[in-house]
């Protein structure tokens, strides 16, 4: 990613570029004279570099806008197959200037290579003679202040170039955070990895919206951020996995109520940008987590005080009332999670509650699983195709257990034409041929929008059922006024005649045949095409 007025590049394998400093510095500076690289260097300074793109580790390609537009291809490999497109050729300031801003981008400091010498850190002789202060390394003892104090000291003054270096430093942090605890008792061990997942997310957030400024923000960001907090989000189910939550909330307890005022911290005062991701670690922690009692009952506390201070941020409220609303699904409080969904002041997306969905499927709560998807129901009527097919398909789940195949029909007819494939699969399923063939017909389905696994369903069961949707589609062909739409009606004739032969009803195809021929004579191509398959002599 490029910053500034540089362009945006869309490869996401930017990290995986192999940088080897010392032979940039000692190799490919040297192949540079000093003309080209001060103005190269004043290319890199006017943010000239753009649409920076990585192919495999090694290769570099960019484009750099000068008198003209170049393109520059750099082989960090075998340097000598690298080039420009400008007259110059080899070893250009193009060049030279795409090398400042990869650099930069990689954390390393451009100037540099520009003088082809590594900076060496000036050492006060003073200092000399002082003995160096030992950072003091997490213990098990420590409470998570401590831990924290001791990440924000290390980590706290983390600094990105750009969107692709934030997963590198993040997983990075996390890495050599959780490496301390190696040594640990299993419990603490556990309790600590939770709070170094959540603290390289909040340094995550922090990162980001230092980026914020830039171009490249909107582009790229988001995309690293999503994979931190995947990544981070897996360590966190797979530290849970493990567990003694009992005994860690029995011998932990204090750092438990810590970790819960820290996860909602995040909630309140993270980006907004990113809400339902820190939704979904409260969800997470307290579902798995914080199992206590006590703590519940403090957070329903904080989540009310939230809730009726008129001080309250926007994003503040909507995170107490999805809070609360999650805390009331676990006890199975269904009736006061609706009332907050319904009095809330903003919209929830229907594919929110998914989630709990899922869940009461896993634990074969099918009765509650009905009383949600009713719940849900006046809320699909304007939603989007997507969630409608979702939605309908918790209601296939709900009938396998239940008998509810009057009020499933309900459902999908109230959600049409939207509920479509479903309706129809359904109708099928049922031997309702007759009312399949109206629904397609009340949706104006032609042939050529109806599956063709289902055509030949109810063909096989019996063709009278297609012959409307037939003589539909023929009349829809031929009016598209087009050679191909007139093929298509040809080859629909042939169906429909072959249809009413094998119900013995000859006559009443040549009776139509004869119909559509004189109302559409002044059709010459259709005529035509009528000659070639055999219907006129």
């Amino acid at each position: 990613m490029v910053e500034g007025n540089c362009g945006v590049t869309e490869d996401r394998h930017m990290l995986e570029l192999g940088i080897d400093w010392p032979y940039w510095i000692e190799r490919i500076r040297p192949k540079f004279d000093k003309v080209i690289i001060a103005r190269g260097w004043s290319y890199f300074n006017k943010g000239v570099v753009r649409d920076i793109g990585v192919e495999g580790t090694t290769i570099i390609k960019a484009r750099v806008d000068g008198t003209k537009r170049y393109k520059v291809t750099l082989d960090l490999k075998s340097f000598t197959r690298s080039g420009c497109t400008c007259p110059y050729g080899y070893y250009c300031k193009h060049m030279a200037a795409v090398l400042f801003e990869v650099a930069k981008q990689a954390g390393y400091d451009p100037e540099e290579f520009r003088f082809g010498k590594v900076k060496v850190a000036r050492v006060d002789p003073d200092n000399l003679q002082k003995p160096k202060l030992k950072t003091r390394l997490p213990e098990p003892t420590d409470s998570c202040d401590m831990w924290l104090t001791y990440f924000h000291k290390q980590y706290g003054n983390a600094k990105i170039y750009n969107a692709f270096s934030l997963e590198e430093v993040c997983m990075r942090t996390w890495r050599e955070l959780n490496k301390l605890a190696d040594p640990w008792e299993p419990t603490i061990r556990g309790v600590y990895d939770i709070q170094v997942a959540l603290y390289v997310i909040q340094l995550c957030d922090t990162m980001a919206g230092s980026k914020a400024i830039t171009y490249d923000f909107y582009q790229n960001t988001s995309y690293y951020v999503k994979r931190v907090l995947k990544n981070i989000q897996e360590q966190l189910e797979a530290t849970l996995h493990v567990l003694d939550v009992s005994k860690a909330l029995k011998q932990y307890g204090e750092h438990m109520k810590d970790i819960s005022a820290y996860l909602a911290d995040i909630c309140k005062n993270g980006s907004g940008l990113y809400l339902y991701d820190w939704l979904d670690l409260y969800k997470l922690l307290w579902t798995q987590l914080f199992q206590n009692e006590d703590m519940l009952e403090a957070e329903k506390t904080r989540l009310r005080q939230v809730l009726t201070d008129p001080r309250a941020s926007q994003q503040a409220h909507q995170v107490a009332t999805l809070g609360s609303i999650h805390l009331d699904i676990n006890r199975n409080e269904d009736e006061n999670a609706w009332d907050r969904a319904d009095s809330g002041m903003f919209d929830i997306e229907p594919d929110y509650w998914f989630d709990y969905l899922n869940g009461f499927v896993f634990e074969s709560q099918w009765d509650r699983l009905l009383t949600w998807l009713w719940w849900l129901k006046p809320r699909m009527s304007l939603s989007k195709q997507l969630y409608v097919n979702e939605f309908l398909h918790y209601w296939e789940l709900a009938a396998d257990q239940r008998e509810v195949a009057k009020e499933q029909r309900d459902v999908m007819i109230s959600l049409l034409p939207a509920s479509y494939d479903h309706y129809a699969k359904f109708l099928l399923s049922q031997g309702e041929y007759q009312e399949w063939a109206d629904l397609c017909l009340l949706l104006d389905l032609t042939t050529e929008h109806i599956d063709a696994t289902q055509l030949k369903l109810v063909e096989k069961a019996n063709v009278r059922f297609l012959l409307p949707i037939y003589h539909h589609a023929i009349e829809a062909y031929i009016q598209g006024k087009n050679r191909l739409d007139y093929i298509q009606a040809v080859k629909l004739l042939k169906k429909l005649s072959a249809a009413y032969k094998k119900l013995k009803l000859p006559l009443r195809f040549e009776a139509y045949l004869e119909q559509i021929v004189k109302r559409y004579a002044k059709y010459r191509a259709f005529t035509e095409e009528l000659q070639k398959g055999g219907f006129l002599v």
